[in-house]
């Protein structure tokens, strides 16, 4: 009987939006210092909700310093950088807040800890993340003076670095990537861009455009979007924000999995961009480093995205 009654009332979110909007209430500053690809897969659905209850509702993020470009792909938000926040930190709002010099009660209603898996469970299968991009990002791939149109274009995001936060290995082995990439420069044709934060592993190949660590986060985006024509890549943010681009632009995604109740799989909706085919491979076992090279190329052969 409780469940039931509880499930009538909505959850903790729903009441507090259903009293904000009964009160005037508009103004929200939510606190963020999780993953990169929860904006897609969580706080969208959030923007989305409040903005159900509340359609003039201003909505701040308070995050990491590294996440600043990622919400300027969250329509109808703003965001504010903490530049001390490291991920994982046990944060101290009134001591941010005031470093900051922003007033508490700036804001109607502030959310230092949200929980996007009990409060937006209902979003799976039936709302679609779509991420704003703007044309003028599409100048930030070009800095970088990489693309000929007679060759062909693999974005590889090589490792999520993000290990620490879960039970199991998201990354695929590098041995894999060292191997993956080693029968792709047999094509005279092919060039692989690696994406990522640092150059942990190293792979000395002529094909081999080595950008970890030397793009920022709309630079990679903008990458992927005008010069690649397939990305690989494990569950993880990179993967997460580029299939919610609400932008039509071709491309085939392979995504390697571990654990398939997570990320874009469990979300269970299809991209925004119509022009995204998605071809996800999951280890049996829930062991990623099963996914073997034979059948990643199985499908680049298959998709005919190989010259």
């Amino acid at each position: 009987m409780l469940g039931f009654l509880k499930a009538l009332r909505g959850n903790e979110l729903d009441q507090l939006l259903r009293k904000a909007a009964k009160s005037g209430k508009k103004t929200f500053l939510v606190a963020w210092n999780r993953g990169l690809g929860d904006i897609a897969l969580g706080l969208y659905a959030l923007v989305w909700r409040i903005k159900e209850f509340i359609p003039d509702a201003q909505i701040d993020f308070l995050t990491r310093k590294e996440l600043e470009e990622p919400f300027r792909l969250l329509e109808g938000t703003g965001v504010i950088a903490v530049p001390w926040w490291e991920r994982g930190m046990q944060l101290d709002m009134e001591d941010t807040l005031r470093r900051l010099h922003l007033r508490r009660d700036s804001y109607d209603i502030v959310l230092e800890k949200i929980n996007p898996t009990k409060w937006l469970s209902w979003q799976r299968g039936k709302l679609t993340p779509k991420l704003r991009w703007k044309d003028e990002y599409d100048a930030f791939s070009r800095r970088f003076n990489i693309y000929d149109s007679s060759l062909l274009y693999i974005g590889a995001h090589v490792s999520t670095e993000t290990g620490q936060f879960y039970g199991y290995k998201k990354d695929w082995p590098a041995d894999n990537w060292r191997t993956l990439f080693g029968r792709l420069s047999e094509n005279r044709n092919v060039r692989i861009i690696l994406f990522g934060i640092h150059k942990t592993e190293p792979f000395d190949l002529p094909s081999v455009i080595d950008l970890r660590g030397e793009t920022g986060f709309l630079e990679t985006l903008s990458i992927i979007k005008n010069c690649c024509n397939v990305l690989i890549a494990p569950d993880g943010g990179i993967l997460s924000m580029a299939y919610y681009l609400d932008v039509l632009f071709p491309i085939t995604v392979v995504s390697l999995w571990a654990d398939p109740n997570q990320g874009v799989l469990k979300q269970a909706v299809p991209s925004p961009n119509t022009g995204l085919k998605h071809i996800p491979l999951i280890g049996t076992d829930n062991d990623i480093s099963k996914i073997s090279v034979d059948s990643v190329l199985r499908i680049l052969d298959t998709e005919k995205v190989l010259l």
